[in-house]
């Protein structure tokens, strides 16, 4: 597969290796706002107390299938720049959390939401760790619902993501997105990543041909039956 592009990604050097050139893959990118009816983004804020943790929901679709990704940050007030962490399991959130966070935090994360009476207010109901694990396993179980995004762009990768602007809720969506800086290749390593694609655009060259029709008289004969395969022959 031959990659047309203005940036670079981290399956493209698999090129070098002597890949069937007659598949092309022109790669641009393409930023459009993304309805938020699109895919099930749940409300993932600043969390509030004192942990100063930041939540962006991001998902990718690669080749037919997509992966969820929860973006976390932190910033102590004594340092410049945050901590930022690409989440693609649960546990990788779980260490953020415990690494960044108080004790008390810690342990109200984990905690269930109460239905009724006082809840604790170190961090937001709809941001506990059952939460986070609803959001990856509903994506799990929807894979099959997002096959026509991948259809209607004719666009093997694009990534949606969804955080809380200064007024609003901010959505969009980049196809032919860069995934190098989403560390991508934890999921699918460089060989990988480009096999997939290279089938994927193979797939789109060679669509299933239509079945000729064959008449009952060229079907006879394909099966190698003559005109007096069914009766008898006239006596001589």
């Amino acid at each position: 597969m031959r990659i047309i592009s203005d940036f670079h990604d981290y399956y493209d050097a698999v090129q070098a290796t002597g890949q069937d050139q007659t598949v092309v893959y022109l790669r641009k990118r393409k930023e459009v706002e993304l309805n938020h009816n699109s895919f099930d983004f749940p409300v993932f804020g600043q969390l509030y107390g004192y942990s100063g943790v930041l939540v962006v929901h991001i998902v990718v679709g690669f080749c037919g299938k997509v992966y969820p990704i929860l973006q976390l940050s932190y910033q102590r007030r004594s340092e410049p720049n945050p901590d930022i962490a690409l989440c693609y399991t649960l546990s990788e959130v779980d260490t953020f959390i415990e690494h960044h966070c108080k004790k008390r935090e810690i342990e109200a994360y984990r905690s269930k939401p109460r239905r009724w009476g006082f809840e604790d207010n170190l961090w937001p109901r709809e941001q506990r760790r059952e939460k986070f694990e609803e959001f990856f396993g509903t994506y799990a179980a929807k894979q099959s619902t997002f096959g026509g995004l991948f259809l209607e762009s004719g666009c093997p990768i694009f990534v949606a993501s969804s955080w809380q602007g200064k007024r609003n809720r901010e959505y969009k969506i980049v196809y032919n997105e860069c995934l190098k800086d989403l560390e991508f290749f934890k999921l699918i390593d460089t060989f990988t990543a480009f096999q997939e694609l290279q089938m994927y655009f193979g797939a789109m060259a060679q669509p299933n041909k239509p079945i000729p029709h064959i008449s009952d008289k060229d079907m006879v004969s394909i099966k190698g039956f003559d005109k007096w395969s069914f009766r008898n022959p006239p006596a001589k």
